[in-house]
């Protein structure tokens, strides 16, 4: 054992796959469809200009264990993009955009 010369290659310090690139953050104002949501969070019906990203929700649970449903939507105006999460036997929903808005 003392004088074998190891198979694996020493460690070079970059890892094996690149870190994923930071979603930019928008530099737009956001439109007044984008506003209005921001002001009333709980409204279950998107504005006209938003578009679904994923077509299935995005199921988890909180770290309390309370199950909800997450979708992604992007504003066609502004470029503003948006998670609506939801509970199970809840009347109301939150909307929360993925950056702080631009005003």
């Amino acid at each position: 054992m003392a004088g074998m010369k190891s198979a694996v290659p020493p460690f070079s310090g970059h890892p094996a796959m690149p870190a994923a690139p930071p979603l930019p953050v928008p530099t737009r104002p956001a439109c007044a469809h984008c506003l209005a949501l921001a002001e009333d969070p709980r409204r279950r019906e998107p504005h006209a200009c938003l578009a679904l990203r994923n077509t299935a929700p995005h199921v988890s649970a909180s770290a309390a264990g309370v199950p909800f449903s997450m979708l992604s939507f992007t504003c066609r105006e502004c470029g503003t993009a948006w998670r609506l999460y939801d509970r199970a036997n809840e009347l109301f929903v939150s909307w929360v955009p993925e950056h702080p808005l631009v005003r």
